[in-house]
This record gives C-alpha cells, sequence and structure tokens, in this order.
C-alpha cells in the first residue's frame, strides 16, 4: 500500500466499485465464460482441502473452499475395482482395488488424527476421527495430474456407503478401523466424477449426497438429503461480474444452487469454488463466504432482507452494493482492495439499516 499514491489508489478503487453489474444470467451463458475460462488456464494448482459433510437443513454451515490441482486430466480409467477389506486395518491400510488393472492402495499414516496416503498421490490433510456433526463421513481430497485420493473418517451407525460414478458403475465402500475409528479409502481417476454417494446402516438408508463437480476441480460434498427426498432443482445465476484493473481482466461471481448445496464459483482470474448447504439464514445476516488472494474478489450470503450494502471508502465516498436475490438467499460480490474498504451497513428496501461492519462485508 505504502508504494501507491493514495488519491490515486482511491480512484482505482472508485473505477473498480463503479464496473460492478449484477443479474442474473441463462445457465448456458454461465457455463460458455467456464469453458471458455478453462481454455485460457496454463497452470492449476494442486492441494489437498477438506470436504466437509453436513445435513441439509440440519447441521449448522460448513464452508469448503476447492483449489483445483494438477494439469489436464488424461483419458479415464476404464475399470474400477475396489477390494473389501476385514474390519481391522492392517499396517493402516484402509482401501485397495485396480484402477485400469493397476493396484491402488490407500493407506493411514499416525495414530490419532492420520494422514492418508497413496502411491503417486500427494497425502491428504488431518483426517480426524469423527466426521463433522452428525454426518455419515467426511470426506477429504488430494489430487494429482491424472487420479484423485479420497479418505476420511465415518460415523459408527454407518455400515457401508455406496458410491456411484459418471460411468454409471456402482461400488461399495466398508469402513475399516483404525485405533478405535473407522475411515474409508479410495483412488479414483481425475476426470471420473462422483454422481452420488449413498450411507447405509445395518437396517437401511441413512442419507444420501450428491456432490459438486466441476472440470479440474475436486469433488465437493456438504450437503446430505434423507432417504427418499426429492431431489432439488437446479438454479444458475450471475451475482456480479467487474473487471480487476490489477490483474487486467475480468471478473465474474456466479451462484449455482442444487442437490449440492449452494456454491460460489469465481470464473475468471483466481478460480476457486465455495460450497456450503443451502439454508434459512438470519433475515439480517451478511456471512462472506469467498476471498480470493491479494484482499480481493470477495463474495458472500445475505439474508432475505438485506437489499443493498452501502461501502463507506477510508477515503469518505461511498456506494451501494447489489444484492441478488435467488433460491431463497441473497448473494453480493465485488473485487476491489479490501483494506480500502472502511466499514458497510446493510439495508433493507425502505431504507433501513438491519446489520454493519468494519472492513469488507461480512
Amino acid at each position: 500500500m505504502s508504494s501507491f499514491d493514495e488519491q490515486d489508489l482511491g480512484q482505482r478503487v472508485d473505477r473498480a466499485l463503479a464496473t460492478i453489474t449484477a443479474g442474473p444470467a441463462p445457465a448456458a451463458a454461465i457455463m460458455a465464460q467456464g469453458r471458455w475460462i478453462r481454455r485460457r488456464r496454463r497452470v492449476v494448482r494442486t492441494g489437498a482441502v477438506a470436504v466437509l459433510a453436513a445435513l441439509t437443513l440440519i447441521f449448522p454451515a460448513l464452508l469448503y473452499k476447492a483449489v483445483q490441482g494438477g494439469q489436464p486430466p488424461g483419458p479415464a480409467a476404464q475399470e474400477l475395482t475396489v477390494n473389501r477389506l476385514g474390519p481391522i486395518a492392517r499396517n493402516g491400510v484402509i482401501g485397495s482395488g485396480t484402477l485400469d488393472g493397476k493396484p491402488w492402495t490407500v493407506r493411514l499414516a499416525g495414530t490419532r488424527d492420520p494422514v492418508a496416503q497413496a502411491k503417486g498421490l500427494p497425502p491428504t490433510g488431518r483426517l480426524g476421527t469423527r466426521p463433522g456433526g452428525s454426518a455419515p463421513v467426511t470426506l477429504h481430497v488430494a489430487g494429482s495430474v491424472a487420479q484423485r485420493l479420497l479418505a476420511g473418517p465415518v460415523s459408527p451407525g454407518v455400515a457401508y456407503l455406496t458410491i456411484r460414478l459418471a460411468d454409471g458403475s456402482v461400488h461399495r465402500l466398508y469402513p475399516v478401523a483404525w485405533h478405535g475409528h473407522s475411515y474409508i479409502g479410495l483412488v479414483l481417476p481425475w476426470n471420473l466424477a462422483m454422481a452420488r454417494l449413498t450411507a447405509y446402516s445395518r437396517h437401511g438408508e441413512l442419507a444420501y449426497a450428491i456432490p459438486f463437480s466441476e472440470p479440474d476441480h475436486f469433488p465437493q460434498v456438504v450437503s446430505w438429503l434423507r432417504p427418499g427426498a426429492p431431489v432439488p432443482a437446479e438454479i444458475s445465476a450471475t451475482v456480479a461480474t467487474g473487471w480487476n484493473a490489477g490483474t487486467q481482466d475480468q471478473w465474474s461471481i456466479v451462484v449455482r444452487i442444487g442437490p449440492w448445496g449452494t456454491c460460489l464459483l469465481n470464473q475468471a482470474g483466481y478460480s476457486g469454488i465455495w460450497c456450503r448447504p443451502t439454508l434459512s439464514y438470519p433475515a439480517n445476516a451478511v456471512i462472506r463466504v469467498t476471498s480470493g488472494p491479494d484482499l480481493t474478489d470477495v463474495a458472500g450470503i445475505t439474508g432475505r432482507a438485506v437489499a443493498y450494502i452501502k461501502l463507506t471508502l477510508r477515503n469518505g465516498k461511498t456506494t451501494r452494493l447489489h444484492v441478488l436475490h435467488v433460491g431463497g438467499q441473497g448473494f453480493y460480490a465485488l473485487s476491489v482492495v479490501t483494506n480500502h474498504v472502511a466499514s458497510w451497513t446493510a439495508y433493507t428496501t425502505a431504507g433501513r439499516a438491519i446489520a454493519s461492519g468494519t472492513g469488507p462485508p461480512g
């Protein structure tokens, strides 16, 4: 900040905020833009991120941020097999099988709060010993150029899980005990997406989840649905778009709501996906969900009563930030040097202030 002239920075911030436009967009246009952005990508990030599982409308919102990894994947493997192991993990092995005829093994390292490992893949983060809340399973994901490693703790009430892949194949996963806690582990080809994950007790189905899957990104499981519950309809809309003077590129925040929950996608510049369960938030809620690098590309969710947000900049100027309402939730987004935003206030359509804070909204 000290290398910039304060007045010049304030002018650039004003111009950046002035370029923000908002409103719904057809799903076809959104996906076309995503494909164009993906063709532009030359390098994608690798990493391991946790896929947090929470029952929709039952558990508190759990935030999941997926970072894309590897390089463009090669052809999908033609066949996946999953072995049924004994109830107790031997030498830390919680999963094994073959992928396109080549063996794979998932092994735990560490006794308490272990990590999962598979040959040729980066390890996952710490798995913990139990799923989040009362969820059937919490999956952690790591990846390479061609494969994904999925592993995580399983609830004691889960007898087994089934995973249906995009090619129509279904595989059964049995939890394996390791130091008094149950885990599952699996290796998948990078570009063979999970279509459905179902958890069963000894007496029947407990819950099912439909992961949010995007090319070049890890699958995300944040919402579980009750057995027999209808699959929620899908909604897509553009929250806001604008021009990022720092990166000299267009930015765009898109929301996609469906059986996977609510996901915000940054479809330009820094490409990321943030997903939460679809919840009924307090009417005056203002919750920051995303934040890109260098404190830019901020987006979030609001309650039903929030019609717009007024930003007060450190240079004393103010600007109004539009809130898009779709699927029973409100959404906002801006791309600006956020430490130049002094404070914010949320208003109803009648102009009544109902929430406020310092810095960027949320």
